[in-house]
């Protein structure tokens, strides 16, 4: 499934038009153990979080002050603690051959999509990480194509000249090719081809990090010479797999990634189908499970959209596609989900709409 480049990757807007075609509010419909959410009338509609008097909350006011009903009890501090400023961030990008327009907008996007949520969270502290998405090293494919010959030797070709033939192989570890992994070695065509070098040593960026757009680069940058298949469900769940025996256990590649009282979102980027073995549901339980409220959540997802009748249709985009279905039947059970375009000139406005709904989500997020 090819598609031609579409608008090279913008210069950064910080703030984008909520009204942008680039991105759409997906609907909240409710799912297991989920808050009732509003609902979505077309690709340029909000939908909103849980519902401010839901089941379990009557007696509640939208600002979070308990109404007196006349015992001494009632009285006291009710205001949800929120998440503090702590929002774990988790990229998982795909790395199939027609994925370099989609990274380019997305490097460009990110330094003012941080901005932004900073502004919004007081004491913002954040892990952000992206996902082995395929349980490969691309590197790989360097070492059994291009390195093995004269013509590229020592690199691996025009959109990999920094990658070093028979050097970068020995300086991997057995977590560059785990599922679920962070990323700190992309290497291949269109990649970072560098091992990053993160500030507190760890598979993913945290606060503190000197430069910032630089280490988001170096771990975003993954590339387009991955495994011809998308794992994205799956290494949702492998990423976010248990804190006691899982990656972010002690010793585990994601060690520390995941916080208790953090918000997480889940950000997905791809524009082919997910070939994973896990469905929705099942990609759903793991989340929860991982941080016991769906309301913890928010799931943000770049993938094709249904071409808009009366609109010229982008030559090499993909629309009304089929597999479209599994990214939308996962977002459609979080009560907090924005979904971006892949054929769209910038995705600054999807991740400006992204910001506001992580700073909705955060002013009533209660930790378990």
């Amino acid at each position: 499934m090819m598609r031609a480049p579409i608008l090279a990757a913008l210069v950064l807007a910080a703030c984008g038009d909520a009204a942008s075609p680039g991105f759409s509010t997906g609907p909240g419909i409710t799912g297991a153990g989920a808050s009732t959410s509003g609902s979505s009338t077309g690709a340029d509609s909000t939908s909103t979080g849980p519902a401010d008097d839901s089941a379990g909350s009557s007696g509640s006011s939208s600002t979070g002050i308990v109404r007196d009903v006349g015992a001494e009890t009632d009285f006291g501090p009710v205001q949800p603690p929120g998440c503090k400023g702590k929002v774990d961030l988790l990229f998982v990008i795909s790395r199939v051959g027609t994925m370099v327009t989609e990274q380019e907008q997305l490097l460009a996007s990110f330094p003012g999509f941080i901005k932004t949520i900073e502004q919004k969270l007081e004491g913002f502290d954040v892990h952000i990480m992206t996902a082995n998405p395929d349980a490969y090293w691309p590197g790989w494919t360097c070492e059994n194509q291009a390195c093995i010959g004269e013509k590229y030797w020592p690199h691996c070709g025009p959109n990999a000249l920094d990658y070093q033939c028979g050097v970068f192989p020995e300086m991997t570890t057995a977590c560059d090719e785990q599922l679920g992994a962070g990323l700190i070695f992309n290497a291949g065509g269109y990649a970072a081809n560098k091992l990053c070098d993160l500030y507190g040593g760890h598979r993913y960026i945290i606060s503190g990090e000197p430069d910032m757009p630089g280490a988001f680069e170096c771990i975003a940058k993954v590339g387009a010479s991955g495994l011809h298949k998308n794992l994205m469900g799956d290494a949702v769940i492998a990423a976010l797999s248990s804190a006691s025996n899982g990656l972010n256990g002690p010793g585990g590649c994601n060690e520390g990634f995941l916080r208790e009282d953090a918000l997480l979102v889940i950000a997905l980027i791809t524009d082919n189908s997910d070939d994973s073995k896990s469905y929705a549901k099942q990609q759903y339980e793991a989340i929860v499970t991982a941080k016991k409220d769906p309301s913890a959540v928010v799931l943000l997802a770049v993938v094709p959209q249904p071409h808009k009748e009366g609109e010229p249709e982008i030559p090499g985009c993909t629309y009304d596609w089929e597999g479209l279905s599994a990214y939308h039947d996962l977002g459609s059970k979080f009560p907090y989900t924005v979904y971006g375009d892949t054929c769209a000139p910038s995705y600054a406005p999807f991740f400006d709409a992204a910001a506001d709904k992580i700073g909705e989500a955060c002013g009533s997020f209660i930790p378990q």
